[in-house]
């Protein structure tokens, strides 16, 4: 598709040009927020405004209700699509089995295309405990997890015992149908777990740190 960029103002042309910016960056599409901090525009609403005309002249394109789903028309098969995964509420005994249940699933967030392999099976959370706090995974952590791993000695993992979420490393166990789940403060007095008492829910991959 042809664009005519002549039919844009300054304004749009500075928008667009710091979302193509961004694209190239970060290989994710720009936030209302970040645009305006690029461009030096205050209102979310000025920025709204502009991206409706840019939109209406066809340069860009967005999904209703999805952030970050801008597209730019012409270039668009330069920068790949980016790869959505669920920020989910909770895990708990009822819905282990379907933790992805569209009662669970909070928003849809978007990474860069490659930061996912085509067959993983990914959600992100909040982090559930403070056990792994030396390491630096705490509270204000935003976790994603693999649910398809096989795992190593050594790897970070999110688990259901009982009615809590953990967050363990896990080590093999030389006792036949036992795991070995620890932590820097825990809680629960024991390392050792029977296979049957604990769902490894999924293994970690990425952290990301409000602030």
């Amino acid at each position: 598709m042809s664009v005519d960029f002549n039919s844009l103002t300054a304004k749009q042309k500075k928008v667009y040009a710091s979302i193509e910016s961004f694209i190239k960056s970060k290989g994710i599409p720009p936030t209302v927020r970040e645009i305006g901090e690029m461009i030096g525009e205050k209102t979310p609403g000025a920025v709204q405004g502009i991206l409706n005309r840019l939109e209406q002249k066809g340069v860009i394109k967005r999904e209703v209700g999805m952030a970050r789903s801008i597209k730019l028309v012409q270039d668009n098969s330069n920068y790949p699509d980016p790869v959505y995964i669920p920020e989910i509420k909770r895990i708990s005994k009822r819905n282990i089995s379907n933790i992805l249940d569209v009662y669970n699933v909070v928003k849809y967030q978007p990474f860069p295309a490659d930061f996912l392999d085509s067959d993983d099976d990914c959600f992100m959370i909040q982090c559930p405990d403070n056990s792994l706090k030396d390491i630096g995974i705490t509270y204000d952590d935003m976790l994603v997890f693999k649910r398809n791993f096989i795992l190593e000695d050594g790897d970070i993992v999110l688990v259901l015992f009982e009615s809590h979420s953990l967050m363990r490393t896990y080590h093999n166990s030389p006792i036949k149908d036992s795991v070995i789940l620890k932590a820097q403060s825990n809680l629960l007095g024991r390392e050792e777990f029977g296979k049957n008492e604990v769902v490894i829910v999924g293994k970690l991959i990425g952290k990301y740190t409000r602030i």
